[in-house]
């Protein structure tokens, strides 16, 4: 019985030392590798490259349009990394459209038979991340904002002035280490005034896109 006592009280004397010793976030490092708590707030940066398809602009007045207004993109997006599963940031990036454009005969005034554009874009953006392993993260993205128009061959004297819109994409992908793929569908709107200030037209266009990035 006394050696039972002397026992106890040995354990209870030492638990509290064992216990300091034992290394803190060790479910972390699991997860990531990094002895860090796995609510702790990180930033993060995510650089994307990617292509829009052409897909049609749907018009109020005119119906769909067949066209092609396809752009390549870069993104950059900069927030933070609240835990495993989310990440909040806002972002810029740059596209060229491109492509044959089929709006002359809607006109009186002429019209660029092709599509020439770089569009600014500025938006927020959110992720929701399924971690499934240490590497290994499925997500989806929602990003929204506004499109800029820096410059076009639309706004050209004469054929009146391109302005941008609502911009938006929302996706799905996966993430390995810092690597991404994705794909998802991206929309965005734009106006054509004419020297007046006139409506010419205002127009939408949805397309799928797909892009590749990296995270640091």
């Amino acid at each position: 019985m006394k050696r039972l006592l002397l026992t106890l009280t040995a354990l209870l004397l030492i638990a509290p030392q064992l216990l300091a010793a034992t290394p803190a976030g060790s479910y972390d490092e699991e997860l990531y590798g990094l002895n860090k708590p796995a609510n702790r707030i990180k930033h993060q940066v995510d650089i994307n490259a990617g292509f829009i398809a052409g897909g049609k602009l749907k018009t109020k007045n005119f119906g769909k349009i067949k066209t092609n207004l396809a752009r390549p993109f870069v993104d950059v997006t900069y927030g933070a990394r609240f835990n495993q599963f989310l990440f909040a940031g806002i972002g810029t990036g740059v596209q060229y459209a491109y492509g044959e454009c089929n709006l002359i005969h809607l006109f009186d005034v002429a019209s660029p038979d092709r599509w020439g554009a770089v569009t600014i874009p500025l938006f927020a953006s959110i992720k929701g991340y399924f971690p499934v392993s240490r590497l290994v993260a499925p997500y989806i993205g929602l990003s929204i904002g506004h499109a800029f128009i820096a410059t076009s061959n639309f706004s050209q004297e004469g054929y009146g002035k391109l302005k941008g819109g609502l911009y938006c994409k929302f996706g799905a992908g996966v993430t390995v280490g810092k690597f991404n793929v994705s794909l998802g569908l991206a929309s965005q709107s734009m106006k054509w005034i004419d020297a007046k200030g006139d409506v010419m037209f205002s127009a939408g266009n949805n397309a799928a896109y797909i892009e590749v990035g990296v995270k640091f």
